[in-house]
């Protein structure tokens, strides 16, 4: 493995701008030898938030500990986002309520400021700015834990017509070890149905209520983990059918901004709405389905799947190895007696022979009418074409050409045998999708998992358009149907902002519907709140251009837009990673240009084995990203960045998360360690000693370091805060080049 990545098993994210909630607490050892971190941790972190009417009561529950051999005096710590409004407050350790000082934004700076420079660690500093709860000293006894509860009201902040619930998680990163448990429910009641729930920045559980549509809760759960990102989840409240919202960022009125639509089923559409649908299983039953007894897990998997059918749904089983065997002669209702049939003939399939993959989706291709019902294929295969067509180019254009009826094709792809640009060919040209099994993974879970995601349609054949805005770049490149209990993200660019059409139209309850939605895209965006638009935008965009190098080969023009994006973003791949080596000069853009085409040629080589499907995985992965998150690694490193198991096959296989630690993404920078210097892709210009003219040496914690702080954002001082002793940062600041050792 190269020397740029270590292996972490951990949760994952990206900093976050604090938003308008109460942010959580710390303890800090008084004395002032003693450093903010390293000398306690947490056990457990749990946080409910129960949410109505905008307003929501928080109560906090976390256990402290004491790592050392000494009783520690600490004081507790709990900064105050602007904006918060915090109608009380209590504080109870051992049983006993501890009083506490709520302190202004200015009185609290001084304070912030005066710890960091006592204790010589920057740790703090992106909390200059918010307003501070503080309690007084009680002891940390070694052995004896401190339970701390802290109960508080604020006020939600709405976007529009979405409402942002938010939970600072990150002052965690000053856990010396990591916690055991950490838990976030957030229980939200409204008086109107509950339609659109969405986290930019995990992917937690959402539960809705089956008798009160405008109850859900929300549920982010993960253990042994040190959170160095915050949770933020938003919901929007409408009666409606089918509910569409959108969040945009534009940092530069010049430039284009940066939109997320948001597209989710209303209960009152509810099962009852869901569409009839034509599903045809195209099973691969060749020789090798009988390792691992894959065949026989597959078999049990669409056992359940045919079980499954709704009474109006139709159905066929296509079974293939080097013949075509079709259960029926046509599409069958799913009656019991048909499904019963289908049973019967499922358990008589045995392992045998070669892999027949154009006659096996050509014929399935053929069951389907050309109707207003919906269709869909679910293939299974464990290897590459053996007969007929071979050539994965060809085959797929075979395939796309027999597809008159637009069904949509779902694939799985099981063990290292398969051909996974052949897949991704087959599911992108008949707008579906594509997932894989490791060989020792289990089979059934997968099948199932992708039959429950298009179970019910609720609406299909999905356009968007936002009128009278121009938008591009938009992915996906095409819209997927809406099911029940899914929802659709859409990211893109637009060219102007202000009060707009979103228009939503599709086949909708048996009928073509067009849904309109007034929206509002930001001319200028006033604070940074939403920058996860554009990141996730970048996400998407790296994936397509990923899927055009896997797909079509490597270009100069193509291999240059995903170096820019990786370096602005720090949003890493395996073929973009050599940008956290320390030689690799950022400033010069030929060579960086000969070492990202060689990746790719790597890249668009693999199609088939351990990194074949590590790399089909990975595109999928930033293709589809519900959130925006660039993984930090645990301790508050300021965020390394998260690979998907190409340096290492049995790390892939074992689903440990793999990162690069030459890059840390903070706020909305990205920064490069280039020996002790951190640079950012526009700092990493300068010449140190040529350009020593251009560039202000500050000393941390002088007087000029703090003006500076002052004069910053809580974005800014977030850089500040993860600059660890040893290490200088190379940062541009209000357009001045500032280097801070």
């Amino acid at each position: 493995m190269n020397a740029n990545h270590r292996i972490l098993a951990a949760a994952v994210g990206v900093l976050m701008a604090a938003g308008t909630a109460a942010a959580d607490g710390m303890i800090v050892p008084v004395r002032p030898d003693l450093p903010v971190r390293g000398s306690w941790s947490v056990k457990y972190h749990h946080v409910k938030i129960a949410v109505r009417d905008q307003v929501a009561s928080v109560h906090i529950d976390q256990e402290f500990v004491n790592n050392g051999r000494r009783q520690l005096e600490v004081e507790y710590l709990f900064p105050i986002p602007p904006g918060a409004a915090i109608k009380g407050m209590t504080m109870v350790v051992d049983g006993k309520e501890l009083t506490g000082k709520l302190m202004k934004a200015d009185e609290a700076r001084k304070i912030y400021e005066s710890i960091v420079r006592k204790k010589k660690d920057p740790a703090l500093l992106e909390y200059v700015g918010y307003g501070l709860y503080r309690t007084r000293a009680f002891p940390l006894v070694p052995g004896k834990p401190a339970n701390v509860i802290v109960q508080y009201e604020t006020l939600c902040r709405k976007d529009h017509d979405m409402v942002e619930v938010f939970y600072p998680l990150n002052t965690e990163k000053f856990s010396a070890t990591k916690i055991k448990s950490v838990k976030v429910t957030v229980d939200i009641k409204a008086r109107a149905d509950i339609t659109t729930v969405y986290s930019p920045t995990h992917e937690p559980q959402v539960e809705r209520d089956k008798k009160d549509a405008g109850h859900v809760v929300v549920t982010y759960k993960a253990k042994n983990v040190i959170p160095d990102i915050d949770f933020k989840v938003y919901y929007r409240s409408a009666d409606e059918k089918v509910a569409a919202t959108v969040l945009s960022h534009r940092p530069d009125a010049k430039a284009d901004g940066y939109f997320l639509a948001l597209v989710s089923p209303g209960s009152k559409l509810g099962k009852a709405a869901a569409a009839s649908k034509d599903i045809v299983v195209v099973l691969d039953h060749s020789g090798s389905m009988a390792r691992n007894g894959k065949l026989d897990q597959a078999k049990e998997a669409l056992k359940h799947v045919l079980s499954s059918l709704g009474e109006e749904d139709r159905f066929n089983v296509v079974a293939f190895c080097g013949m075509v065997q079709t259960f029926f002669p046509k599409l069958m209702d799913a009656s019991k007696k048909n499904v019963g049939d289908a049973l019967d003939l499922l358990a008589r399939i045995e392992p045998s022979g070669a892999t027949n993959i154009q006659d096996a989706v050509t014929v399935a291709m053929g069951l389907f009418a050309k109707d207003d019902r919906p269709g869909y294929i679910l293939f299974l295969t464990d290897g590459e074409p053996t007969v007929k067509e071979r050539d994965d180019v060809k085959l797929a254009k075979i395939i796309k050409n027999a597809n008159a009826a637009k069904a949509r094709m779902f694939a799985l792809g099981v063990g290292y045998d398969v051909n996974a640009r052949l897949l991704d060919m087959l599911v992108r040209d008949n707008r579906g999708m594509s997932d894989y099994v490791k060989p020792a993974e289990p089979l059934e879970a997968k099948i199932t998992g992708l039959y429950n995601k298009i179970k019910r349609p609720v609406m299909t054949d999905l356009a968007m358009s936002f009128e009278p805005v121009r938008v591009r770049m938009t992915y996906p490149d095409e819209l997927p149907d809406l099911f029940d209990g899914g929802q659709i993200v859409l990211v893109g660019r637009y060219d102007k902002g202000g009060r707009c059409k979103l228009k939503v139209t599709g086949l909708l309850e048996g009928t073509k519907q067009a849904l309109s939605y007034d929206v509002t895209l930001d001319e200028k965006s006033a604070t940074s709140k939403n920058s996860f638009v554009e990141r996730l935008w970048a996400v998407r965009r790296i994936g397509f251009l990923l899927d055009q190098i896997q797909l079509s080969g490597e270009s100069e023009e193509v291999i240059d837009e995903l170096v820019k994006l990786s370096t602005t973003y720090g949003i890493m791949t395996p073929y973009t990673s050599f940008l956290a080596d320390e030689t690799t000069a950022l400033g010069r853009p030929m060579a960086v240009r000969r070492r990202a085409l060689k990746e790719a040629a790597g890249l668009a080589g693999a199609t088939s084995g351990f990194k074949g499907q590590a790399a089909a995985r990975t595109r999928g992965s930033l293709s589809r990203a519900p959130s925006a998150a660039a993984p930090g690694v645990p301790g508050g490193s300021g965020g390394a960045v998260r690979q998907w198991g190409h340096g290492d096959r049995k790390a892939y296989e074992a689903g440990t998360a793999e990162y690069v630690v030459g890059v840390r993404n903070v706020g909305n920078r990205t920064f490069f360690r280039r020996g002790k210097v951190w640079v950012t892709s526009a700092t990493a210009k300068l010449d140190l000693v040529k350009d020593a003219d251009k560039i202000k040496v500050i000393e941390r914690f002088s007087k000029e370091y703090f003006t500076l702080v002052r004069d910053n954002s809580i974005e800014e001082n977030q850089v500040f805060a993860v600059q660890k002793a040893g290490e200088e940062l190379l940062v541009e600041l209000r357009g001045v080049a500032y280097r801070l050792k």
